[in-house]
């Protein structure tokens, strides 16, 4: 590492002498400025930095233009924001927020008036949705996290629209692990419709001048003979359930491994075929119906079909499958009291007749290790990897003088155990905080963004000195200063495997630690992670087996000759005038009189105004033509002859769960919130997936939510 000259890089849209000049960001940006591309480098090495020149860049070209910064989650967005204020020498009032608190009528005006729009994906993508602004005028889409882009994720929908409305888009993708194979990093460049890949390696001689060393020490730990005669009865009981698959022919016998994605792929493949079959809430081809199966030759329903096999149990032996072997995970890599707890919620979902869970809970393995848990001492059955994390501390303390570390573990309660722990061997010495996310666990609301962002500002200023965190502060928190990280487990994918251990190195040589317990599942996730690595690794040093997107054919965007003054007033009345225009139209006048009307209106000289003010129409976004306008015009008015006639809603059994827990549960039609989410989690109705359905279920008007009481409306027969 080199000694620093103060040179800084200096130019329109930049503060005076804020931004370090490095050689390798600027060489990036000038790749970038002109091609949409994708940005692969390592974490620590400024990638938002890469970003604030080319938004310099942008704007000097489109001074007139907006902006839109994405990123996949609220404490990620509002670093930055916080990183443009900084940086960019613009009102900090150009410089918006977008989040789904915000009225859709106020950031209709937000958007109108800002130059920088910072934002989730999901907010922007439910404007588009909805026609509140378009993207024609967008000189600049940056993705952070761009490994994110696949799926169904906001990401896809935006890069579309982009680039079906701007005359000269330009994307900007970012991040440190794009994905473990060619297919991945293949789907993710073509959903940024990419022409430039640019990676970056710690090995680039452009970059050795920037980078620190991290030593990563593989701590290999062995299990007690304790742990292990538990391992066995409990694996033993799996094997018993195991047998039915075999003679059923749902599994092939002697495998070396089996795991829980062998049971879920069964279960997974038994719902998908069955809804293709039937054509219900599945839209695909055969080919894709057919790829997406986990057991292809032969196909899991054609195996039933053939045995005439019962699917209800199918699907409750692959429950009880996969409860047996996550317990046993748990038992070999984390703590007995994690082990113990998932014995207590079995034992608990066998009390209320749930079959899968019953199973378990009456076997004789069951009974035996609950009574050896609670018989042997305590401290005979902790897991080594608590006294070897105490370890490695007092040597960071000791040997290196440090006293900022990050530890990560995959489970919450996991988090909440060692934070303990070490607050007891640590008491006056160091502070210790745990750092998880949002969502909701059974006695764990989690911590929302202002408490995320108040621990991480501690940290920095080391007023906390261990971190022990989940995947939250995985992906591209600016976590500065931390010199050693700890994985209490492997995680098997390269993504999180580059994100955890970007952690550290940033301004110092760093030290990588992870704990693997042997001949456990940390083994093959240890080495999966690494070899899903190496893959990516290949792929991206030799870009040219991609295919990446033909130069686009760019315009210069254009703007109003004269900027159209109207005031915040005028384009929300407008707005809202002709929501309630068009709900009027759909309902009462034919199809015929509202095309004419529609066609009239946009001869208008009020339809020119109100599109130079940034309105949206309906038509502008769809671009339909007069059949499917027609046609959509003719849903929407059969919509409401429908739900006059009170057609019956199709409910997923999630929803008629939640509906089923008031209603049996609550005391004179309502019942607890607390109680209730602790319900709806015995039935692993939990975190989004419990939040997406109690919306609905409340949406539907089934549920109703009143202070923290859960209230009964109707049912749904």
């Amino acid at each position: 590492m080199k000694d620093e000259p103060n040179l800084y890089l200096n130019g329109p849209f930049l503060k005076k002498n804020q931004i370090l000049y490095r050689e390798y960001q600027k060489n990036i940006v000038n790749s970038c400025k002109n091609k949409n591309s994708l940005v692969v480098l390592p974490t620590g090495l400024g990638k938002t930095i890469i970003g604030i020149l080319l938004i310099a860049n942008r704007l000097k070209k489109y001074s007139r233009a907006k902006i839109i910064i994405l990123a996949p989650t609220r404490p990620l967005v509002a670093q930055h924001k916080t990183s443009c204020e900084k940086f960019l020498d613009i009102d900090v009032n150009e410089i918006t927020l977008f989040t789904g608190k915000i009225p859709p009528e106020k950031r209709i005006l937000l958007f109108q008036n800002s130059k920088i729009i910072v934002s989730t994906p999901q907010v922007i993508k439910n404007d588009l949705m909805r026609g509140r602004y378009n993207l024609a005028q967008v000189s600049l889409i940056i993705f952070d996290e761009a490994h994110k882009t696949k799926g169904n994720y906001a990401y896809n929908l935006i890069s579309k629209e982009y680039i079906n409305t701007c005359t000269d888009p330009l994307i900007f993708g970012l991040t440190a692990s794009p994905g473990k194979n060619y297919e991945r990093i293949q789907q993710i460049c073509d959903n940024l419709y990419t022409e430039n890949i640019v990676f970056k390696n710690y090995e680039d001689k452009d970059l050795k001048d920037y980078i620190h060393d991290i030593d990563t020490f593989i701590n290999l730990i062995d299990l007690p003979i304790e742990l292990r005669e538990l391992s066995t009865v409990w694996y033993n009981l799996f094997e018993i359930y195991l047998k039915w698959f075999v003679k059923n022919n749902l599994i092939a016998p002697n495998k070396p491994y089996y795991s829980k994605l062998d049971f879920l792929g069964i279960a997974r493949d038994l719902t998908l075929s069955i809804q293709y079959e039937k054509g219900e809430g599945i839209e695909l081809s055969e080919d894709e119906y057919l790829e997406s199966l986990y057991y292809v030759s032969p196909r899991i329903i054609d195996i039933v079909k053939e045995n005439q096999l019962d699917i209800p149990s199918i699907y409750s032996y692959c429950s009880s499958c996969i409860s047996i072997l996550h317990a046993k995970d748990l038992l070999e890599t984390q703590d007995i009291s994690l082990f113990k707890s998932f014995l207590d919620k079995i034992n608990y979902k066998a009390n209320k007749d749930i079959l899968s869970a019953k199973r378990i809970a009456n076997s004789e393995h069951f009974n035996y290790i609950n009574s050896v848990i609670e018989s042997e001492d305590h401290i005979n059955l902790s897991h080594p990897k608590l006294k070897k994390i105490i370890s490695i501390i007092k040597e960071e303390i000791e040997e290196f003088k440090n006293k900022k570390i990050l530890i990560f573990t995959q489970f919450r309660e996991m988090a909440e155990f060692l934070k303990n722990i070490l607050q007891t061997e640590f008491n006056e010495q160091l502070k210790i905080e745990k750092f998880i996310g949002q969502a909701t666990k059974m006695n764990d609301i989690g911590f929302p963004q202002r408490i995320q962002i108040e621990i991480l500002e501690k940290f920095r200023e080391g007023l906390i000195n261990i971190l022990v965190a989940t995947s939250v502060a995985e992906e591209g928190l600016d976590i500065p200063n931390v010199d050693a990280i700890i994985f209490f487990e492997p995680v098997p994918s390269e993504i999180r495997l580059i994100q955890r251990r970007g952690r550290t190195g940033r301004n110092a040589p760093g030290r990588c630690y992870i704990l693997v317990t042997e001949e456990t599942v940390d083994i093959p996730f240890y080495i999966v992670a690494r070899r899903k690595e190496k893959s990516m690794n290949a792929v991206l040093s030799d870009p040219m087996q991609l295919r990446l997107a033909k130069s686009l054919e760019r315009k210069n965007i254009k703007f109003p000759e004269q900027r159209v003054q109207s005031s915040g007033f005028e384009i929300l009345k407008n707005f809202r005038d002709r929501k309630k225009l068009e709900q009027k139209h759909l309902a009462n006048r034919s199809i015929e009189e509202i095309i004419t009307q529609l066609d009239d209106f946009c001869d208008t000289k009020e339809y020119n105004h109100l599109k130079q003010c940034g309105v949206t129409f309906y038509s502008d976004f769809i671009k339909f033509t007069e059949s499917n306008l027609r046609e959509k015009i003719i849903k929407l008015k059969s919509k409401k002859i429908k739900q006059s006639n009170k057609q019956k809603i199709y409910l997923n059994q999630n929803i008629k769960s939640l509906i089923n827990i008031v209603k049996t549960y609550g005391i004179d039609r309502a019942l607890d919130y607390n109680k209730f989410q602790e319900l709806a989690h015995d039935e692993e109705i939990i975190d989004r997936k419990f939040h997406i359905h109690f919306n609905q279920a409340c949406f539907l008007g089934y549920l109703k939510k009143l202070d923290n009481q859960v209230h009964f409306v109707m049912d749904y027969d």
